[in-house]
């Protein structure tokens, strides 16, 4: 399988999760069935020539081993290597082991390029919405015009919504003011229901939202 397809799938046993350790984690992982597992590395060599473990240091080729161990996040680190000799290794890989599930942790490459991508995704859409605002006239040459500027579906969805939501608030609070101060308008006329209406517009807005 190939290394970016790998960086997108995980594996686990669940047989192992309840008793999995720093102790035999690495066991865990070296399990045939597991997608990160090479099984021509000298660990699987080891374990079917039933030697020591510490005899990996004695031999030549990719290995696996743990790094790194964090009790309090149950994050378990395993690297994979290549040993020239007892004293030199070149890391090859990292894998992660959360809580019983294994992934393999990206590479500078595959971070780097896919920042990038993202980067480039949105500054191509920035560059079109820009062309579309150019225009040419003979007249005036090169010019922007912002005012045929359309809106996504999107933002037309939440005009909408907003516009409606408006008008119903608006309808609702003019019903309110109408019932509330019926009997005073007839009696006092306009002028005084405005003034008196004015004087008790926290109450109303109180009204209006409790029903919400």
């Amino acid at each position: 399988m190939a290394l970016e397809n790998k960086l997108s799938i995980s594996w686990k046993e669940s047989s192992w999760i309840p008793h999995l350790s720093p102790h035999n984690v690495l066991a865990y992982f070296c399990q045939r069935s597991n997608p990160f597992y090479d099984k021509t590395c000298n660990n699987e060599i080891a374990k079917m020539q039933r030697l020591n473990p510490n005899q990996l240091q004695n031999m030549k080729g990719v290995e696996y081993t743990l790094l790194h161990v964090d009790e309090q996040s149950d994050l378990m680190i395993i690297r994979k290597q290549e040993r020239h000799s007892s004293s030199h290794v070149v890391p090859l890989a990292n894998y992660y082991v959360l809580q019983g599930t294994i992934y393999q942790a990206p590479d500078m490459y595959n971070v780097l390029n896919s920042r990038l991508a993202g980067s480039l995704h949105h500054m191509q859409k920035a560059l079109d919405k820009t062309l579309a605002m150019s225009r040419f006239d003979p007249n005036k040459g090169h010019y922007w015009s912002f005012d045929k500027l359309e809106k996504s579906e999107e933002e037309k969805k939440w005009v909408e919504a907003s516009s409606r939501f408006q008008k119903d608030e608006v309808d609702n609070l003019i019903e309110i003011l109408t019932v509330r101060y019926k009997h005073f308008m007839l009696q006092s006329g306009p002028v005084n229901a405005t003034a008196e209406g004015s004087g008790n517009s926290s109450e109303v807005k109180e009204e209006t939202r409790s029903p919400g």
